[in-house]
């Protein structure tokens, strides 16, 4: 089901009718952060036409404030009332966009200065999204400006069996594929990224650009710390589905792939967190599969060749 869009007026700032790129950044309670990040976008190099919304799910003053501080006509403001929740607010700045391409970006996550750069000449007809290399950390790491023209590689959907092409920060999509695609799914909870960059990746040419962009900033108090049992169910849902749809003539192969990614993805989160839900021993135990104990870094070849 088609996503509406929508024109309303925001409480800060002044839009233009048709720019080329809108950034939209969801906001939530965090005015430091979202400062932080507001201020990447202000720093991006080479900036075409392209338009700042901030969609703010709290209603503090503090966040007034801190958009104020930049120009307002690039960056507007427009408050939810009343609030949406988190997916929905994602699916907010999408319906608010006037740019032929979007990004959603998270209020603690940011872009390095040379993000349009690698991005911009990949923006064309028939090209689904377009992402770059994410660095990861509690704090952006100073990095310096890729050299040349760096190298580009497709991202078919089924390589999604394994991970997203990125944790979230930096993906650009066409304004209008996205709204007819539904956005994000609210039903998928903390894995709506997950799922929606995967049909956007099903739905035309998805490409990475094998450059560092964007900043994924990790730290305490994120969605994933409570939601992490869920979100390795939903995964291995997610990543059957996939095979079933992308492999059709390997059934045995596709749900062996399934178990291993998702088995490796519990391995991950059993050293990340302590916490040892039951759902926990549930994605262990698929790890009782044959060959489990191959590198993933195997595995991931062998599915790129698939693809």
């Amino acid at each position: 089901m088609s996503l509406p869009p929508l024109d309303l007026p925001p409480v800060y700032g002044t839009r233009s009718t048709t720019p080329l790129l809108t950034i939209g950044v969801p906001s939530y309670h965090r005015p430091p952060l979202l400062r932080e990040t507001l201020a990447s976008l202000a720093a991006l190099e080479g900036a075409p036409d392209c338009e700042v919304i901030v969609c703010d799910d709290g209603g503090r003053p503090e966040t007034r404030q801190v958009i104020a501080e930049f120009p307002s006509d690039r960056f507007a403001l427009f408050l939810n009332l009343p609030p949406l929740g988190a997916v929905a607010n994602w699916n907010r700045c999408l319906q608010l966009a006037r740019g032929r391409w979007v990004m959603i970006l998270h209020e603690d996550d940011t872009l390095y200065p040379w993000y349009l750069r690698l991005v911009l000449p990949r923006l064309r007809d028939g090209v689904s999204a377009v992402c770059t290399r994410v660095v990861q950390g509690p704090t952006p790491p100073p990095l310096p400006p890729p050299a040349g023209t760096p190298a580009v590689r497709p991202y078919p959907p089924l390589l999604f069996l394994k991970s997203a092409f990125t944790p979230f920060p930096g993906v650009l999509f066409p304004r209008e594929l996205g709204l007819r695609l539904g956005g994000f799914d609210p039903r998928w909870g903390p894995l709506a990224d997950y799922e929606f960059w995967y049909r956007l990746a099903a739905a035309g040419r998805a490409e990475v650009v094998r450059a560092t962009g964007a900043f994924y900033r990790v730290s305490e108090g994120q969605w994933t710390e409570s939601q992490w049992p869920v979100m390795l169910r939903r995964m291995h849902l997610l990543r059957l589905a996939i095979a079933r749809r992308h492999l059709p003539s390997r059934p045995r192969l596709g749900r062996w792939l399934a178990r291993f990614f998702t088995y490796r993805s519990a391995l991950a989160y059993t050293r990340r967190f302590p916490q040892k839900p039951a759902g926990l021993g549930r994605a262990l135990a698929l790890g009782r599969i044959p060959l489990r104990t191959l590198p993933s870094g195997w595995v991931w070849q062998a599915l790129k060749l698939l693809a």
